[in-house]
């Protein structure tokens, strides 16, 4: 402890400062005065220790909690009890902390953030379960590979997800689809427990890829309320593409984000999901796409099955114009069936750097 440090606090708290951002870089500052933060509405602490004298937390105007790498010394749900108007939580764990679980319990929160360890080569020390228990929370992200399981529980207000995770702890661990063990009951829960959301944000092509697994293993639940759907899929992972949207039955927006590589020159897009035919309203392409024969086989495959769609967009990054003329794009996109008379086509160039 710094000396003097909580008199500090102190003196900061009585002269009304709400805000409160503390970095001890790289050393552990640990801080034991949280009586005194009565009227703290944003809270953000860094390579910080919390330390657990009785009575320690109430923070009864606290709004905004950001955690990043913290040293515990009392459980996550002490904090979080002590703050009963806490909307937003973001939590970036500490690789060497000692504690096997995470619970995050909370009426009031709406936004919740896991952020991924800043070097993604570096192991936790011990197992660790988050369990999410917050029937307001309408926004949550996560990010964090090193969690061994997510638990969510009464989340009947989520909006939107965001997933950065592979659904796998540790290295060189992978997913056997014919071994149901119990981690992959535990990954079955969770999808369930999400299944509510509208709106899915998977940032990661390796979040797709492990959402291919568990289909095989039919481990993916409907996601019956989710009306828009922005997805990362390397181009070997589009034959999967149909099976994803086939959970997703009355999706109405679809950002397709493809990174380039090698394609399966076998690849037919023919199983058509009930959103594709009846409810798709607006797909967007984006990602530097050779237009060849074959490449446009996801552009194809929605004109010609989208009975409703209003708009398809190949993004600015769709095709770089010093390679290939927009008049080249056209003729090509002009050639493909559309099966919806009114559907809009819009494509928009990369920029020249």
């Amino acid at each position: 402890m710094i000396r003097g440090f909580r008199d500090r606090i102190g003196t900061m708290i009585d002269r009304g400062a709400q805000h409160l951002d503390i970095d001890s870089s790289n050393c552990i500052c640990y801080i034991d005065g949280f009586r005194y933060w009565i009227d703290i509405g944003y809270l953000k602490l860094t390579s910080s220790g919390l330390r657990d004298p009785a009575g320690f937390v109430y923070m009864p105007c606290l709004k905004f909690m950001h955690l990043e790498q913290v040293v515990w010394d009392t459980h996550l749900d002490t904090v979080i009890s002590g703050c009963p108007v806490l909307e937003e939580l973001t939590l970036l764990r500490d690789p060497h902390d000692k504690y096997k679980a995470l619970l995050v319990r909370t009426q009031s929160l709406k936004r919740f953030r896991l952020l991924p360890l800043r070097n993604g080569y570096v192991r936790s020390r011990v197992k660790c379960t988050l369990e999410i228990d917050t029937p307001g929370l309408e926004y949550m992200s996560l990010g964090d590979d090193h969690i061994d399981s997510i638990v969510v529980k009464n989340l009947t207000s989520l909006l939107v997800v965001e997933l950065d995770i592979k659904f796998v702890a540790g290295f060189a661990v992978h997913f056997d689809t014919w071994n149901l063990t119990k981690r992959s009951e535990i990954i079955s829960d969770f999808l369930n427990g999400i299944s509510s959301v509208r709106h899915m944000i998977i940032i990661s092509a390796k979040t797709v890829q492990a959402f291919d697994h568990y289909s095989k293993a039919g481990m993916i639940p409907k996601f019956n309320n989710l009306s828009c759907l922005q997805a990362v899929f390397r181009s070997y992972l589009l034959q999967f593409l149909p099976a994803f949207l086939q959970c997703c039955p009355n999706l109405k927006h679809l950002l397709l984000v493809v990174h380039s590589g090698k394609m399966d020159e076998g690849l037919k897009l023919t199983d058509v999901p009930r959103c594709v035919s009846s409810t798709l309203e607006c797909v967007e392409i984006q990602e530097k796409l050779e237009l060849e024969e074959g490449k446009m086989k996801a552009t194809s495959y929605f004109l010609g099955n989208s009975a409703v769609l209003k708009k398809l967009i190949l993004s600015r990054t769709a095709y770089d114009p010093r390679d290939v003329l927009e008049s080249e794009i056209w003729e090509k996109v002009n050639k493909l069936k559309k099966r919806s008379p009114g559907c809009e086509i819009i494509i928009r160039a990369m920029e020249e750097d």
